[in-house]
């Protein structure tokens, strides 16, 4: 009875540290694909965030493309023509007077990212300005890229990991005639349209989000005089066929 209880003796030293070792291992395992989970999860809605975002910065300017940049669309000095072309009534500059999407095309808005990390007191950073419509101007325009700017700028959202993100909407304009722009389609008969592209670069700019997005066009009139005309020299246009 003594031979057979030493013979069923417990784990000596050696057999526990492997044992240790080896769930040590399966441990490290784990915690490794948990941490992959988690930043997989983290990137997964930083993506769904910037779709939203993306999306919203192209409905704010479809949704205001009739709105004009700079000035109250209903100012008493405002006199909007049938063609569509803009004067003051008391005989002021209107040309700078634009369209939302006439504006973007001549400025492309660019947000300005704070990449060192999140603006909120938690981090030691300025405090968020928690309504982001606190100032207000009199178009919609200027409220739709301050409501960006505020947005991006304090890291509200998606996190800004290096300079090498960028978010940022530009328009181009397209038409059938050479002076119109820089881009010329014969199959574009509008004069001119205007195609607004999103970009968003994430996780360290390896992650690149587009959209394209038709925000206005102007259309062109039966026999209204063309600028430079189908082959440059000047002529008058009717209403397409087909």
């Amino acid at each position: 009875m003594k031979r057979r209880n030493f013979k069923i003796s417990g784990l000596s030293i050696l057999e526990a540290l492997v044992s240790t070792a080896i769930v040590g291992i399966g441990f490290i395992a784990i915690l490794q694909m948990t941490n992959f989970s988690v930043q997989s999860i983290d990137r997964s809605a930083d993506r769904t965030k910037a779709n939203y975002l993306t999306e919203m910065i192209a409905e704010d300017v479809l949704g205001s493309k009739n709105a004009l940049y700079g000035i109250a669309s209903d100012s008493e000095d405002l006199q909007i023509r049938g063609d569509g072309t803009i004067t003051l009534s008391g005989g002021g500059d209107a040309s700078n007077i634009q369209k939302f999407s006439q504006h973007l095309a001549q400025n492309t808005w660019s947000a300005g990212l704070n990449c060192q990390g999140t603006t909120n007191t938690a981090t030691g950073g300025a405090q968020f300005q928690e309504n982001i419509y606190e100032t207000q101007e009199v178009d919609a325009p200027r409220n739709k890229e301050a409501k960006w700017n505020l947005i991006f700028s304090e890291n509200r959202f998606l996190k800004c990991l290096s300079d090498n993100e960028t978010k940022r909407l530009q328009m181009f304009t397209i038409c059938r005639w050479a002076s119109c722009g820089a881009l010329q389609s014969d199959s574009v008969f509008d004069d001119p349209l205007y195609i607004g592209r999103v970009e968003m670069f994430l996780n360290n700019g390896k992650k690149k989000k587009y959209l394209y997005f038709q925000s206005d066009y102007k259309i062109k009139r039966e026999n209204e005089q063309a600028p430079g005309g189908q082959g440059g020299g000047g002529g008058m246009i009717g209403t397409p066929s087909g």
